[in-house]
């Protein structure tokens, strides 16, 4: 449990506990109890103004209740019993505690503290957190957070059954963000056989409306578009999408493949990619000092004058002839930069036998500290074995 919340639910506890044992002993009544004296004389004063008789009646009344009447003594000690107040004290806490658990902040406590692990969790851990949501998210309906991480969960885990339970769910409740229309009309979209409703069309419609840009819906609309032979509309939709991935990355290249088929579909020739600026790079071996049939090269381009860290751009090839020639441009770039924006570079060649990168794993390897981008001339570099 969270030490902070742990911490003061301790001290609500002990100071519930504390009007329990010590209010009682310093919350004294310090007068004598109220008498037939004391109601009298309110009740005359109440008949200032009234009938002699009904004073004198009230005052014979008084005298005939004190007949046989013992005056009460003044305590300034208050009744209580040690064990009775450790019964209290016990039984605000058992009820406190099965309050809490009745109305499930305990569970919702452990399950946020799961979540925050989870990264360290193993596989079988996190199918039983799914399902400690799965009941939690079925006994309060109302939580969106959970819907929406069940949602999330199921549609990337292939079911897109189970994530249109969710995101209905959402969208009933009143969510209308364009996220959770895209994704519930593309898990509308999966589960359906990749038939587009009428309902799930509407609801990718709306999401574009307010985000032109919103990925789900944008998959979707292109899909639906491509299964129904629109594959004209269906490059608008992929175009546009293709725009969210990094150039490089398997998403862009992904989308890219998909582009080609649909302007196939249309007799439409396929465009050469354009050429961007980079670097061509002729790679030789010594002929004294032959590589390993099976060596794995690498070629890496870094930030000129930089020896480490994450490459501009890598291409991994298994050569068959020598010399070979390697072409680093955007295509080749990773985490979405792009070598054209640079003027310079640093090219390493690295020769692997295990087909791991690094320069511990190479048999050999050589650096050009400084290569001008866009350079028409290939840079030429001869390997040594070590």
């Amino acid at each position: 449990m969270n030490s902070a919340f742990l911490a003061f639910a301790l001290l609500l506890w002990a100071a519930a506990a504390a009007l329990l044992v010590v209010l009682p002993r310093v919350w004294r009544r310090g007068e004598a109890p109220e008498t037939n004296q004391d109601w009298l004389r309110l009740r005359q004063r109440e008949l200032v103004g009234e009938a002699a008789e009904l004073r004198e009646e009230a005052a014979l009344r008084l005298l005939e209740d004190q007949v046989g009447e013992v005056s009460p003594e003044v305590s300034r000690h208050p009744v209580y019993t040690g064990r009775g107040q450790l019964a209290s004290v016990g039984t605000l806490a058992i009820a406190a505690w099965l309050l809490y658990r009745m109305l499930g902040g305990w569970e919702d406590v452990e399950i946020t503290e799961q979540l925050g692990r989870i990264e360290q969790s193993q596989p079988e851990d996190v199918l039983m957190l799914i399902e400690r949501i799965t009941d939690r998210a079925e006994d309060r309906p109302q939580n969106a957070d959970y819907a929406l991480l069940l949602g999330e969960y199921y549609l990337s885990g292939n079911e897109p059954g189970e994530a249109l339970r969710y995101y209905d769910r959402l969208i009933d409740a009143g969510a209308a963000a364009p996220e959770i229309l895209g994704k519930a009309a593309q898990s509308e979209f999966l589960s359906s056989g990749r038939v587009l409703s009428r309902r799930a069309r509407a609801r990718a419609e709306q999401a574009l409306a307010v985000d032109p840009m919103q990925a789900a819906a944008l998959a979707t609309m292109g899909m639906a578009a491509f299964e129904e032979a629109d594959y004209r509309q269906a490059i608008v939709y992929w175009q546009r999408l293709r725009q969210l991935e990094p150039p490089g990355s398997p998403g862009h290249d992904m989308l890219g493949q998909i582009i080609e088929r649909a302007r196939q579909e249309l007799g439409e020739p396929i465009p050469e990619p354009a050429a961007t600026p980079g670097v061509t790079v002729e790679i030789s071996v010594s002929e004294d000092q032959p590589l390993p049939a099976n060596a794995v090269l690498f070629v890496l381009a870094r930030p000129e004058g930089v020896e480490a860290g994450m490459p501009i751009a890598v291409v991994r090839q298994t050569p068959v002839n020598w010399p070979l020639i390697v072409r680093l441009d955007d295509s080749a770039s990773m985490a979405g930069q792009q070598i054209s924006t640079f003027s310079a570079v640093s090219i390493e060649v690295q020769v692997s036998a295990s087909g791991q990168p690094g320069r511990d794993n190479a048999v050999a390897w050589s650096v050009q500290p400084s290569v001008p981008v866009g350079f028409s001339e290939p840079v030429k570099i001869t390997l040594q074995a070590d």
